[in-house]
């Protein structure tokens, strides 16, 4: 790509990010925005009217001697400074305010996208990215709008007055200041800004990259140790935070170019005004207190310039952290509602799967291939088959995590994709082989999605599911915290508590995705007692790795390659030739 045709590519991204960004989240708050311009303003003014007071004091006290100038002088800096003062806190409160608040809008935005994602848009990124855009990426950026604000206003508006001030006093001397310094200083920030949105945004990457790292790392913590792979994993580590470092300091070298590059050109001007003052000096031109006023102003105009000229570099990181995080938020919503979706309205609870195919979006094999199955009201009905058959892509499609390629997936005689997904997934509850419990309380595992579900509900599913006794002895009962993804309970326990959580919620379909393939004997025996008391009066559809959890079954569907190749109840299966007999016989033979 050339060039010229990269440059215009870039100022397109830096124009959309900057005008959404107004629109979107400047705007309401604009009300409050003006306020802080206001403040800038009297700031720019009093900074304004410091060089006039010294210019005063010098021509009028130190050279005219007049003594009441003396008094009048110092309370103008006084009343001047305390001005300024009060101003410069409302900006920074207002402005700071300002950023913080769009910062919890833009973590709300990306938080909310994230939870009403697909799963498969949801695996196109890890979750380390996912939690590094969220964390760093809508803070920068929300930062990058503040410090933008109080440049453009305060800054700029302080240069524009202190540069007005300098021409009041010798427009000869201002010109020298114009021509050389502030047209040099802002084009070559410019140019450093380019630099350090591509140093920004690959940056930022690797924190991304730096975040997945570490979470793999905990999560996988006993098989790094187990294989002896810390001085792997330190390594890995080690080479991404040099990649980080590396990608910052572009990005600060940048950054910190913008100060010799403005003292360099201030020097210069600085010279040339020494020069060019005492000439005119000599030549009764210029007074001392209009040469010290003007030398003030130009000091004191140093630090806005060198914030103004580094507003391209300031922006472009902005700019970068908003390409990523409009990138999460921008993504469209695949799974979602039809407008014209009425409430899902469960008489019986038959389920039907007609005809229905499916493939993931990154595969060329077809996960399932025109399965047709029927699941009369209150009926158990068992999937079974080799792993990757496609059981668990059918439970999942039941509760609309995907939808299918072709056929329909129908609920008491309604389209699922024609109802709302809430009564949908309201009307079905799930119980999965490594069941997921938040770091809450036990109560509050067991009563997650039902905000009206009482101790008693609690306490009564529990029991039905095994779990209380277990529960009553901790020490804080009801109350113990389950820990990170439940780890302070064992397999059994945490698989007790989902069942419990699936009873509180008393739907009529029930979904079980190889509810006790992780559990030894003993807990399985437990578990399957309070499996076989949830199922009871429900339409239940039981994917199954172990035959003899089904062999009561109403029905066994045998799914191979996306296809249904056997179905009948477990005596029909066991005794006619083919792939359940098979499965059946080697499990047996174990």
């Amino acid at each position: 790509m050339s060039k010229d045709s990269i440059k215009p590519q870039h100022r397109s991204k830096t124009l959309a990010v900057s005008t959404r960004t107004f629109s979107v989240y400047i705007k309401p708050f604009l009300g409050l925005i003006l306020l802080g311009i206001l403040a800038n303003l009297i700031i720019a003014g009093a900074a304004g009217a410091l060089p006039w007071f010294i210019q005063q004091a010098v021509d009028s006290v130190f050279v005219n001697g007049d003594r009441s100038m003396l008094v009048i002088i110092p309370l103008g800096v006084v009343i001047m400074s305390v001005v300024r003062g009060g101003a410069t806190y409302l900006s920074n409160v207002i402005l700071n305010y300002v950023g913080q608040k769009i910062t919890a809008r833009l973590q709300l935005e990306i938080y909310e996208n994230i939870i009403k994602a697909d799963l498969e848009t949801l695996g196109d990124s890890h979750t380390g990215n996912y939690i590094a855009i969220f964390l760093n990426d809508a803070k920068l950026m929300a930062n990058t709008l503040n410090q933008t604000l109080i440049n453009l206003f305060r800054h700029f508006f302080t240069l524009i007055v202190l540069t007005g001030m300098m021409f009041s006093l010798n427009w000869k001397l201002a010109s020298i200041y114009v021509i050389i310094v502030m047209p040099a200083g802002i084009l070559s920030m410019r140019r450093l800004g380019k630099v350090t949105r591509k140093a920004s945004h690959q940056g930022l990457t690797e924190t991304g990259l730096l975040s997945r790292l570490i979470s793999e790392t905990i999560k996988g913590i006993r098989v790094v140790k187990a294989y002896a792979g810390e001085k792997l994993e330190a390594k890995n580590a080690d080479r991404v935070i040099n990649r980080v470092l590396e990608f910052t300091m572009r990005s600060v070298r940048a950054k910190s170019a913008s100060s010799p590059i403005v003292e360099s050109l201030a020097g210069i001007a600085v010279a040339g005004i020494i020069f060019w003052g005492g000439s005119q000096s000599f030549e009764g031109n210029l007074t001392a207190g209009e040469f010290m006023g003007f030398i003030s102003a130009l000091l004191l105009a140093y630090q806005p310039l060198r914030s103004v000229a580094n507003l391209p570099v300031v922006l472009q990181e902005g700019v970068a952290a908003g390409l990523r995080v409009f990138d999460i938020i921008d993504k469209p919503i695949e799974i979602k509602n039809k407008p014209e979706a009425t409430e899902l309205k469960i008489s019986r609870g038959g389920i039907g799967f007609k005809n229905v195919s499916f493939a993931y979006g990154n595969r060329d094999v077809a996960a399932l291939d025109g399965i047709s199955i029927d699941i009369n009201p209150g009926e158990t009905v068992a999937l079974v088959g080799p792993s990757g058959a496609g059981k668990s892509t059918l439970l999942n499609l039941v509760l609309r995590f995907y939808d299918p390629v072709s056929g329909s997936i129908e609920i008491d005689g309604q389209d699922i994709q024609n109802v709302t997904i809430e009564s949908l997934r309201a009307s079905t509850a799930l119980v999965t082989q490594e069941p997921f419990l938040f770091d809450d309380t036990i109560a509050a595992n067991i009563a997650y999605g039902q905000n009206n579900a009482s101790q008693k509900d609690i306490e009564k599913a529990a029991k039905s599911a095994a779990a209380h006794d277990f529960i009553s002895v901790l020490p804080e009962g009801y109350n113990t915290r389950c820990g990170e993804g439940g780890m302070q309970l064992s397999g059994g326990q945490r698989q007790r508590i989902a069942i419990a959580r699936a009873m509180v919620k008393d739907t009529p379909i029930l979904l079980l995705d190889e509810a006790t393939s992780a559990l030894d004997n003993k807990a399985e025996k437990e578990v399957q007692k309070a499996l076989t008391y949830l199922m009871q009066d429900r339409t239940s559809l039981v994917v199954a790795h172990r035959l003899s959890t089904i062999i009561n079954a109403d029905k066994i569907y045998v799914i191979n390659q996306g296809k249904v190749v056997q179905s009948g109840s477990h005596e029909e299966l066991s005794k006619a030739k083919g792939l359940y007999a098979e499965l059946y016989k080697a499990q047996f033979e174990d």
